[in-house]
C-alpha cells in the first residue's frame, strides 16, 4: 500500500491517534542523500515524527502550516532537519549522512550513536495564522522517538507515546518505515493511562508490525478495537518545493558579508549551490550575486519569501 497516515479520536475523544507508513518516503530520502544505514534511520525518524505532529495542526486559511523539527547533537551525525505538512508532504536532511556508529548489543541500528545523547531539539509549529511556535527541549536519548515524547510533555503539556521504526535491509534500501503517535487528552484516568500505555508497549517496534502485513489502520485497532472515529486519511510524499526565487530569499538571510565572500571566491562565476533537502543545483551568476547584495543593502532581507 502506498505510504500513508492515519488521524483518528480514540474514547470519546479522549485520545488523540495519529499513525503513518512511510516507508517509500523515507527510501525517497535514502536515494537523495545516499546516507549510511544508521543515518538513513535517524533521517527516516525525523521525517516520520515531523509527519506524526502535523496531526495536531488545524487547517488553516493563511499560509500552510508546517511543523520543523531540528535535533542538534553532540553525535557525528550533526544537524537533523525535517519540515513537514498536514498535506502529507515532508522533506528531511542530515549534515553528516555518512556517520556511522557500532551496532547495539542486539544487532540493531545504534541511531543515538550518531545522533547523540546531549543536545536539543528543536519544534517549531506554524498553524498558518498568526506567530509559530517554538519550544526546545534536551535531548533525552537520541533515539529520537523519545525526544520527541519528551518535547510534547515538556512543551505541549501533552502526555505521549511515539513509536519510529526504519528498518533497512542488507541492501541498504528501507524495507519498512513507519510511526505512531498516541496522546492522552483531559479526561484520562491514571488506571486509563496505564492501561493504554500496557498496550502500546505491547504493539512492539512499528517496523516488525508492518513486516507481519498490519499497517497503520492495524495498529490503531490493535490498541482501541472499535472505540475510535477516522478522522481521515492523507497520502504521504517527499517533497521539496525549492526554486530559484527560494535560493535567493536564503542568499538574502546569509547576509551581505557572506554573499560578498562568495563574489571574491568566484569572480567570475557562476557560483554552484545545492539545496540541502533534494541535492538540487542552482547556478548563480555573479550579477545576480551583486544584485542579491545590493538588496541586502537595501534592507531587502526583510521581505521574506512568499
Amino acid at each position: 500500500m502506498a505510504d500513508h497516515m492515519i488521524r483518528a479520536m480514540a474514547w470519546g475523544g479522549r485520545v488523540r491517534v495519529a499513525a503513518c507508513d512511510t516507508t517509500a518516503t523515507v527510501e525517497e530520502l535514502r536515494r537523495i542523500h545516499d546516507p549510511s544505514p544508521v543515518s538513513t534511520a535517524a533521517v527516516g525518524r525525523i521525517a516520520t515524527g515531523a509527519l506524526l505532529i502535523t496531526s495536531m495542526l488545524e487547517k488553516a486559511t493563511g499560509r500552510e502550516p508546517m511543523v520543523t523539527i531540528e535535533i542538534d547533537g553532540d553525535g557525528p551525525a550533526g544537524k537533523l532537519l525535517a519540515t513537514a505538512s498536514p498535506k502529507g508532504w515532508v522533506r528531511a536532511m542530515v549534515a553528516n549522512p555518512l556517520a556511522t556508529a557500532d551496532p547495539k548489543v542486539n544487532g540493531k541500528l545504534n541511531v543515538a550513536g550518531v545522533v547523540g545523547t546531549s543536545g536539543e531539539l528543536v519544534v517549531t509549529r506554524d498553524p498558518g495564522i498568526g506567530e509559530p511556535y517554538r519550544g526546545v527541549v534536551p535531548l533525552v536519548s537520541g533515539e529520537i522517538a523519545q525526544d520527541l515524547a519528551r518535547y510534547l510533555l515538556d512543551s505541549e503539556q501533552i502526555p505521549s507515546a511515539v513509536l519510529l521504526g526504519v528498518h533497512v535491509v542488507p541492501a541498504g534500501r528501507v524495507g519498512h518505515a513507519g510511526g505512531l503517535m498516541v496522546q492522552l487528552l483531559p479526561g484520562v484516568s491514571d488506571e486509563q493511562a496505564e492501561e493504554l500505555s500496557s498496550r502500546v508497549r505491547g504493539l512492539g517496534a512499528v517496523t516488525s508490525q508492518m513486516a507481519a502485513g498490519a499497517g497503520p489502520m492495524a495498529w490503531i485497532e490493535s490498541l482501541f478495537a472499535k472505540d475510535l472515529t477516522v478522522l481521515g486519511e492523507i497520502p504521504v510524499r517527499f517533497y521539496c518545493g525549492c526554486s530559484e526565487r527560494r535560493v535567493e530569499t536564503a542568499l538574502m538571510l546569509l547576509g551581505a558579508d557572506e554573499v560578498r565572500s562568495m563574489i571574491e571566491d568566484n569572480p567570475d562565476g557562476p557560483t554552484l549551490l545545492s539545496c540541502g533537502f533534494c541535492r538540487k543545483e542552482y547556478s548563480v551568476s555573479t550579477a545576480d550575486l551583486r544584485r542579491v547584495l545590493r538588496s541586502v543593502a537595501a534592507g531587502g532581507a526583510d521581505d521574506g519569501p512568499n
